[in-house]
Parts: structure tokens; sequence; C-alpha cells
């Protein structure tokens, strides 16, 4: 399973009034977006996401300000979310998407022990207000230099660069090839 659906489905695992809603959707492609993340997947009957192929009937994109909206305990803005496609589905994603929450203490619970979970949520709680927008700041700041100062995460450019450098490959490769065997049967006619 890839590793988008596999953490949608374990929001969604946490959320079991949500997924029991999302189910009423079932057979319908579905996408949430946070840049640079994208979740695509086809509803089962289930609540659970698949992964499908083609375009998505609904997207849910939410802008970067929307996220540190959430992260600060607001409400996100009408202008931090954009719907995408089918209105009422979209509608629909971004109801649920309201509800869904991650209960990380839980899973630090199930890695480390109860008493480790405690004690990171005691510090996370400790390091909100204004030191946790520092670190947040610097975290984004930290991956901002990762991806343009010194390139160990590509930007969006570099991939479709690459994307495009391997295609054109793709094509003179089997260009090629057509062309090697076109000669192999002229010469075949030659000897013969």
């Amino acid at each position: 399973m890839r590793i988008d659906l596999a953490v949608m489905n374990h929001l969604l695992a946490q959320s079991p009034e949500v997924r029991a809603e999302l189910a009423a959707h079932a057979g319908r492609r579905v996408a949430w977006r946070v840049a640079p993340v994208a979740v695509t997947g086809v509803v089962n009957s289930d609540g659970w996401l698949a992964g499908c192929e083609g375009e998505p009937e609904a997207t849910l994109t939410l802008r970067h300000s929307a996220v540190m909206a959430v992260m600060a305990g607001r409400d996100p803005s009408v202008n931090d979310v954009v719907l995408e496609g089918d209105a009422e589905l979209a509608g629909a994603l971004l109801r649920l998407s309201g509800r869904l929450s991650w209960h990380w203490v839980e899973d630090v619970s199930r890695l480390a022990g109860d008493a480790a979970a405690y004690r990171v949520e005691r510090l996370v709680k400790r390091g909100g207000g204004i030191r946790g927008e520092i670190a947040w700041r610097l975290a984004a700041s930290f991956a901002e230099h990762l991806r343009e100062e010194a390139p160990l995460l590509a930007g969006k450019p570099a991939v479709a660069a690459y994307v495009g450098a391997v295609d054109e490959l793709r094509d003179d490769t089997e260009r090629f090839e057509k062309r090697l065997l076109l000669l192999e049967q002229a010469l075949n006619r030659q000897t013969h």
C-alpha cells in the first residue's frame, strides 16, 4: 500500500465515525491536498481509501495558512480551502476532514510505552506558545534550506526536469531499438 494511503487510513482508523460517514461515498475517487502532499484514492464500502487510477471526482486542497490556523487552534478561513470537482462530494470531504484528528499520543504509546508517551505529551504541551511557533518556523526554514540551498531534497522543477529527461531517454532508446531491428532485418535479407 502506498504510504499516503496508509497514513490517511491510519487517521480514519482513529476516527471510526468519520470512516463510517465516508463509506456512504463508496466507489468515488477523492483527493486531499496540502502541498507538497497529495492523497488520492477510491473510497471502499468500509470507508477506507484504496489506490485507484484516473482523476479524482472531488478534491479538497488546504493552503498552508489553513494548516497553520488548525495548528494554532483556529478554524481556517474560507480563502484557505479550495474545493474542486463534484461540489457535494468536495463539501462532504471538507466536513469530514474537519472532524479527523491524529491521536499522536496513542501512537507514541504503542511505539515507546505509556510512560514515554506521557513525557513526550508533557514536553510538547510545555513547548507550545511562542516557543512552539519558533520551533515550527525553524523546522520550515530548515526544510526550505534542504530544498533550495543544500539540495538534499528535490524541488518540483528539479523533479519535473528529471522526469522529462528520463522520458526523453526512454523514447530515444525505443527509437534506437527500432532502428537496430530494421538494420538486423536488412542484414538478414542481404545474407539470405
